[in-house]
């Protein structure tokens, strides 16, 4: 590394610190700095408490001195925020970078302070422990009882990963608490700051270099910040990672077994054995970074694993008891559909006869699909189910249309060539002025004349609905072409 493992944790608490900053945080309250305080709320003109007498303390302490005698002196702290504390506020504020200076102690303010804290826990541990330094530095003078082994070092580097997983949960739970119902709030927040509070404890150990109390303490401690977010209704990264590994597992298995079934019935497998040893190295990658919860990563990998093993589902050419069952299921349902499509044809006075016959044998297909099924003959269930699919969109098509709605169509086809023919005109027009959007326009008039020789096609065909959509589609595409110039 090049950062100290401190270092890391004091950008991801800088960062959690502001989003967390409304609640009461204990911070660090055996912490061996010079001054903890513990702010619930927005200490400013005119409030009184104990956490004034704390903050004129700290203040006093880190030589932003309230008063030099009297009340608000240091050993002299008192309960009340007046001018004295908010000038000292103001001094803090201008040294610490806090932006606006105003004197209130607010969010902003109280994160600085945490930050305050934790960099002088960084300063002290840093000054004991001579392996916090960045690699780039040079050796340090070993000190007596002080592991510098590669041991400490990864222990160091497994409790920073595991807090900053729980910093992550924290702030995803926080969010989601803002969007839960207001009478789940309190009790949710009162769960957040229970874990929080355990979380600054276990941070306690880490500075303290008690690497092995913090492994001992961090699973628990993610895992009741896991529930606080999923009882605020959010899902975490390891949840879903979990899941997600697991649904691609399950995947994986169904695959191979497919595989497998299809070698023993002389089926073709294709590239499906590569894909699925590919989709397997991927999941033992997977599965490692679960372990060293590396949550992003894991889903990414397992997706991309999915993704392989739908290829090489597709690679092999084996029909299924499943493919056949979900085959006619589905052939079921559209002849359903279809009679229910042609019956309202015939209301509406449509000739229908054509199409019920076609309805008729796609029927038969389906029933003999049914039989291959009792048979367990796969392929042939699935093609005789593909045969009464083929025959349904034919009997859709078949489906006649009255008088009424064949003269509309041809007076929708008449229109829209009628304004085909206007727009040519003015188009040639503008090819010859060298209008800029004549181009344009001549590439948007041939789509629509494309679309009206189909429309022609489709009364050709009695298919009168389709006639008038493509003549409608052809006169906005006309439209577009005027627009162009």
């Amino acid at each position: 590394m090049h950062v100290s493992s401190f270092s890391q944790l004091k950008n991801f608490l800088l960062a959690f610190t502001f989003l967390t900053f409304l609640f009461a945080v204990p911070f660090f309250a055996s912490a061996q700095v010079g001054n903890e305080c513990s702010f619930s709320r927005t200490l400013e003109m005119g409030v009184d408490g104990e956490d004034v007498r704390c903050l004129q303390t700290f203040l006093n302490d880190a030589g932003y001195v309230v008063a030099d005698s009297g009340p608000g002196s240091p050993g002299n702290e008192t309960s009340l925020f007046r001018t004295l504390t908010q000038e000292a506020v103001v001094a803090w504020q201008q040294a610490s970078g806090v932006s606006p200076s105003s004197g209130v102690f607010g969010p902003q303010s109280q994160a600085a302070y945490l930050l305050a804290l934790v960099t002088e826990l960084e300063t002290q541990q840093t000054a004991l422990d001579p392996v916090t330094q960045p690699v780039a530095t040079a050796p340090s003078p070993q000190v007596a009882g002080v592991s510098t082994s590669d041991s400490n070092q990864a222990e160091r580097e497994a409790a920073t990963l595991a807090l900053e997983d729980i910093v992550n949960v924290l702030v995803d739970a926080e969010d989601q608490i803002k969007d839960a119902d207001e009478d789940e709030q309190a009790e949710l927040r009162e769960d957040l700051q229970d874990v929080r509070e355990d979380f600054y404890k276990a941070l306690l150990n880490f500075f303290g270099g008690d690497y092995d109390e913090v492994e001992d303490v961090v699973s628990d401690i993610f895992e009741d910040a896991v529930d606080v977010l999923e009882d605020a209704g959010g899902e975490s990264d390891m949840s879903e990672a979990e899941d997600l590994l697991d649904d691609v597992q399950d995947l994986f298995d169904d695959i191979e077994d497919l595989i497998d079934e299809a070698e023993d019935n002389d089926a073709d497998v294709g590239d499906a054995p590569d894909l699925i040893d590919e989709a397997e190295d991927l999941l033992d990658d997977a599965q490692e970074e679960f372990e060293n919860r590396v949550y992003r990563q894991v889903i990414s990998d397992a997706l991309d694993a999915e993704e392989l093993l739908e290829d090489a589902r597709d690679e092999i050419d084996l029909v299924t008891e499943r493919d056949a069952i979900d085959a006619v299921e589905d052939v079921k349902d559209e002849l359903d559909d279809a009679e229910d499509e042609i019956n309202e044809a015939e209301d509406d006075g449509k000739d229908v006869d054509d199409a019920e016959d076609l309805l008729d044998d796609a029927e038969r297909e389906i029933i003999r699909a049914e039989a291959a099924m009792d048979d367990e003959d796969w392929d042939d269930a699935a093609e005789y189910a593909e045969e009464a699919e083929e025959l349904i969109d034919e009997a859709l098509d078949a489906i006649g249309g009255s008088d009424e709605d064949e003269q509309d169509a041809e007076d929708a086809v008449d229109d829209a060539w009628d304004e085909y023919r206007d727009a040519d005109d003015e188009v040639d027009e503008a090819e010859d002025d060298d209008d800029r959007g004549a181009d344009d326009a001549r590439d948007l008039l041939d789509e629509a004349k494309d679309l009206l020789d189909e429309a022609e096609e489709a009364f050709d065909d009695e298919d009168y609905d389709e006639a008038m959509e493509l003549a409608e589609e052809a006169e906005d595409v006309i439209d577009e072409a005027l627009d162009e110039l």
